[in-house]
């Protein structure tokens, strides 16, 4: 698979998705698009959930918005490295990445 940026500040709702619906960007494999969905509640963040949700949406994790995993740690355990549609690249720990809800999009 060919590793390209996406044009900067991409959204894109006009391409394919699968009918597979994911519950968060953990179920992704790597290299694997998705379009984000929504950024959700994580009761393991307790009294700052919403401020972690507001950090993440400001840092571009917004509904609409090209995904796509880039790296795994070893075994393919979190941390993952992300990357957004504005080519910004995160790396996410588990709790976060259970935060974003998406669904990947057919090749």
């Amino acid at each position: 698979m060919k590793a390209t940026l996406f044009s900067s500040y991409h959204t894109n709702t006009n391409l394919e998705t699968s009918s597979l619906h994911l519950s968060s960007l953990l179920d992704l494999g790597k290299q694997q698009i998705a379009i984000i969905d929504e950024v959700i509640a994580n009761d393991r963040f307790g009294d700052i959930d919403s401020t972690i949700s507001q950090r993440l949406k400001d840092l571009g994790f917004l509904p609409n918005t090209t995904i796509r995993v880039i790296a795994k740690s070893l075994f393919g355990k979190p941390p993952y490295v992300v990357q957004l549609g504005t080519g910004a690249q995160f790396s996410l720990r588990t709790d976060e990445l259970m935060k974003i809800r998406c669904h990947p999009l057919t090749t």
